[in-house]
């Protein structure tokens, strides 16, 4: 990575999250707003290559973070390979990217969304307006299953930590398995995940996955609504889970090469 410059890092930072949202995301919009046919499946599926075609895409530029909380996982766990001059250029270009890939989702699926909230008789703005814009843009978690805001973010701490651990297994240098399988193994487990627990709370795992596309909502009719079922618990949760994540894995590796001493 030292190679490239900064702004460099940063634009591969912004595409890589562009495609993702862009391809993940586009694919609910696809699916609701324009009815296109699929299983149950296809979505997380759709955002797992996403994601292994963006991390094989910028990986060898900026590292492929794509994603704030993966970069304070290393900021923190790591930050011989994430300095913390690196940390707010790289969370701003995701959060870039995020929100043009959400504009340009709304832009394209727009007579789509309309046409659905007319069918569902959904006023856009109105309180629980925000149920026309979950998933495709931000997410919304189930009232059922995670009537509390504590359940939210623990959920979203748990598959977050999941995911880093397993990206921290495939990236670190006793790592078992071929670099250029490393990308595929994240997206199928995101896909995994995403299988798992999008009906809980929609899956973020990504910061700027949710915050784009809900500044798109909110500047685009729905306002304050866009702001409400405890959307930071989509920040909030993805962060403090990459980190033990991340931790979680460090501490294994460290322990194993201490015992091998003996």
């Amino acid at each position: 990575m030292s190679d490239y410059s900064l702004s460099q890092k940063c634009l591969a930072e912004a595409l890589g999250t562009f495609m993702i949202i862009g391809g993940g995301c586009g694919m609910v919009c696809a699916v609701r707003y324009a009815k296109y046919p699929t299983g149950p499946l296809v979505i997380p599926v759709v955002f797992g290559l996403s994601v292994a075609i963006a991390v094989y895409a910028t990986r060898d530029v900026s590292g492929a973070h794509l994603n704030p909380a993966i970069t304070a996982a290393f900021a923190v766990n790591r930050p011989e390979n994430c300095p913390k001059e690196l940390i707010l250029p790289y969370v701003g270009s995701q959060i870039l990217g995020a929100t043009a890939a959400g504009a340009l989702n709304y832009t394209l699926y727009n007579r789509g969304i309309k046409a659905w909230e007319t069918a569902e008789k959904i006023v856009r703005g109105a309180k629980n307006s925000c149920v026309s814009f979950d998933g495709a843009f931000g997410m919304v978690p189930s009232a059922l299953i995670c009537p509390k805001s504590w359940i939210v973010v623990a959920a979203e701490v748990g598959m977050t930590a999941a995911l880093t651990f397993t990206i921290f297994a495939l990236v670190d240098d006793e790592k078992s398995v071929p670099t250029g399988a490393a990308p595929a193994l994240i997206g199928a487990t995101v896909t995994g995940l995403c299988a798992q627990f999008a009906a809980v709370t929609g899956c973020g795992m990504n910061p700027a996955r949710d915050l784009g596309p809900r500044v798109v909502t909110a500047i685009c009719g729905w306002g304050k609504e866009a702001w409400s079922r405890a959307w930071w618990a989509y920040t909030v949760g993805p962060v403090i889970g990459a980190v033990l994540g991340g931790a979680l894995h460090d501490a294994m590796i460290k322990k194993k090469k201490k015992t091998a001493k003996y």
